[in-house]
């Protein structure tokens, strides 16, 4: 039996035909209260991940208008990084994070003083080579790693999963590393909204995004604090490539696995507010998780890619937006 599709001649239509085709290909599963518990706790780590991927790419895009196709590539520099750290001095994930930041944030700053610098307000240019960018560090990666998957251990103390109770013989459990992946996401948001709205130099960066001419004036080092802003939104992507770098294999193309969802979590939740991040995250990831469980994965991420679509089409500013004073 063919499913009913909407026979409109409209792009949203076309989407939710295709919606409409995928849902109703799979069976439902019977519904189970502690399998969807366990499906939304579960969801708590895609936030995580989500936040994690899309803090960094907040900072480029949100604060400097910057489109970075290449941020992928610099989570996959920062799983690189812990890789080689652990491989080569047994070093315990966790005390790989500074040196990851570290490494990611000053190529980042390479990147800037060389590439980004000579393209701002040319968005169309930035996309390009930043898209060249990441074609050119997965070679790079490529020719001293080779493609072959590397892997990354998590230290054992964050192993396993803590049971919240249980109920008919069934347990409602969540991954402990998970509920690491979130704590750190949450960590660095803290970090991050401190820095931007607490200290001097934040003032600076928010100075430099209102009014870049007159934050000159005023003596503030536009190209110093165009450096640091891209350097600390690298060095974030380098930290999520090294929280994440556990819960896949490392390679080459990993940071492309990434690049879309974190882009559809920072238009959704806003590019102006580090609340719209969260907001994305939490609404993408969950909504995620719930449509899975209801439907099949596939379907999920077809529908909130729709929704996402959507929601771009009639509210480009995202969810959370600051008001422009006329």
């Amino acid at each position: 039996m063919i499913p009913h599709t909407i026979s409109i001649d409209h792009p949203i239509a076309s989407i939710a035909n295709s919606i409409i085709y995928l849902a109703q290909s799979p069976t439902v599963k019977e519904f189970d209260l502690i399998s969807f518990a366990n499906q939304l706790l579960n969801g708590l780590g895609i936030v995580g991940i989500l936040l994690l991927t899309g803090l960094g790419l907040a900072i480029t895009f949100g604060v400097m208008r910057i489109i970075n196709l290449a941020h992928g590539e610099f989570i996959m520099l920062g799983a690189y990084t812990t890789f080689v750290l652990q491989s080569t001095f047994k070093m315990d994930l966790l005390l790989t994070i500074p040196f990851s930041f570290l490494f990611t944030a000053i190529v980042g700053a390479i990147v800037e003083l060389t590439i980004i610098r000579r393209l701002y307000g040319r968005p169309l240019e930035t996309l390009l080579a930043t898209w060249g960018l990441s074609i050119v560090l997965q070679g790079v990666v490529k020719l001293i790693f080779t493609a072959q998957l590397k892997y990354v251990k998590a230290p054992p103390y964050i192993r396993g999963n803590w049971t919240l109770f249980e109920a008919g013989g069934q347990a409602v459990q969540i991954s402990i590393y998970r509920l690491f992946i979130i704590l750190m996401a949450l960590l660095l948001l803290a970090l991050t909204a401190y820095l931007l709205y607490g200290t001097p130099l934040g003032r600076e960066v928010r100075a430099v995004t209102q009014n870049r001419d007159m934050a000159k004036c005023l003596g503030v080092n536009t190209s110093l604090v165009d450096m640091a802003t891209f350097a600390y939104g690298c060095g974030l992507a380098g930290v999520a490539g090294t929280v994440i770098s556990s819960l896949k294999s490392v390679a080459p193309p990993m940071g492309q696995d990434y690049l879309v969802d974190a882009w559809m979590t920072v238009v959704t939740g806003g590019v102006d507010r580090l609340i719209g991040v969260l907001a994305g995250a939490f609404l993408i990831g969950q909504s995620n998780a719930a449509l899975a469980y209801l439907l099949n994965d596939p379907t999920a991420r077809v529908i909130v890619l729709a929704a996402v679509i959507v929601l771009i089409r009639y509210r480009p500013e995202g969810l959370f937006t600051v008001q422009k004073r006329g």
